[in-house]
């Protein structure tokens, strides 16, 4: 596996609020690195979450509409459930290293620099 992406950009389209399920994290959480190889900076196993989650203080990122919360890809972070009848849209980019590899020999489409957006490219890397 390539370098790892470091940096999400979560922009809101919509108010973020506790009772509409904002982004929670754990702070200081991606100082751990990945917690789970198999699933990348994903999902956590129930031993995970007792070691890493429980018993830690989660903030809750609470954003206006069109407010952006830039956080280390490796932080730990869930979305609560939307209580309300108010959209919780929001747009997510990561941010990585071009030599970034999927899983396997594929790569992630490169959209900025030099071979962005080449359709041979893209096609190779979609797997095509």
């Amino acid at each position: 596996m390539g370098p790892q992406p470091l940096l999400t950009v979560w922009i809101a389209l919509d108010s973020a609020t506790v009772d509409n399920g904002c982004v929670q994290i754990v702070p200081g959480s991606h100082k751990h690195g990945i917690i789970n190889p198999e699933h990348g900076a994903g999902f956590l196993h129930q031993e995970h979450i007792a070691e890493y989650c429980e018993g830690r203080p989660m903030v809750f990122i609470e954003l206006g509409a069109d407010e952006v919360a830039l956080l280390h890809n490796w932080t730990l972070h869930r979305s609560g459930v939307n209580q309300t009848d108010v959209s919780r849209r929001g747009f997510s980019a990561n941010y990585m290293d071009a030599s970034t590899k999927v899983m396997g020999d594929r790569h992630y489409s490169v959209v900025m620099g030099e071979g962005a957006l080449v359709p041979e490219v893209l096609e190779v890397s979609m797997g095509s």
